[in-house]
């Protein structure tokens, strides 16, 4: 879950609170306005710049992630092609390098996946808050008195419905966009990857199975 989305999943929880104990006289006619913030993150030129710097920074370090990988698959192919060219103890060598490599391979992958959500949450800081503060500034002008998050649709959502016209994402997305809001951080400068050297993980961590491919939003 983004830090977008955090912070109206706590608004959410106070909202369906109240609907399941019951609101005050006073309350029935209380506003409610819903916002999308996947939609804030794509419609916004502040949050292109977001999963642009975060698509280059998981590319450059997949590509790296593949390099290693290419290199076990070719001497694994090695080991095939010499066959029982080589003595026994000549073949268990080579099998027991592979492991190291392979081992060596699933370590750098939990890590990177690591280093990813740590970039994300770096880049996502600065953009969410100035979205609650657009979302804060839309509800004081139009006298809403609670915003919930409409995420995905589908039976795990909390907002499965809503009137369309209580929906504020795209009066966030124009607000937000003529703020001229600061621009996220650029990426890194294009660059030759550089092997990667984690530092030695505690001893006994177990390694992850199957190859990195993390999904960006």
């Amino acid at each position: 879950m983004s830090p977008v989305q955090r912070c109206f999943r706590i608004l959410n929880l106070v909202g369906l609170f109240a609907l399941a104990y019951g609101l005050p006289g006073w309350a029935e006619d209380l506003a409610i306005g819903v916002v999308e913030p996947q939609k804030v993150l794509d419609g916004t030129t502040a949050g292109k710049q977001v999963k642009d710097a975060l698509a280059d920074y998981v590319n450059t370090r997949q590509r790296l992630i593949e390099s290693e990988e290419q290199d076990i698959k070719a001497m694994e192919e090695d080991l095939v092609k010499q066959g029982t060219a080589l003595s026994p103890e000549a073949r268990q060598e080579k099998e027991a390098v592979i492991r190291q490599k392979l081992v060596t391979y699933q370590r750098h992958v939990q890590e990177l996946e690591g280093e990813v959500q740590t970039k994300k949450r770096e880049l996502l800081s600065d953009f969410t808050k100035k979205v609650e503060q657009v979302v804060q500034e839309i509800a004081e002008q139009e006298k809403i008195t609670l915003v919930m998050e409409k995420g995905d649709a589908g039976l795990g959502a909390l907002i499965m419905y809503s009137e369309p016209s209580i929906n504020l994402t795209d009066r966030v997305i124009k607000a937000f966009e003529g703020k001229g809001a600061r621009r996220a951080p650029d990426p890194p400068p294009h660059s030759q990857p550089q092997r990667y050297t984690p530092p030695t993980p505690p001893a006994n961590t177990p390694a992850p199975r199957g190859a990195w491919r993390p999904w960006v939003h």
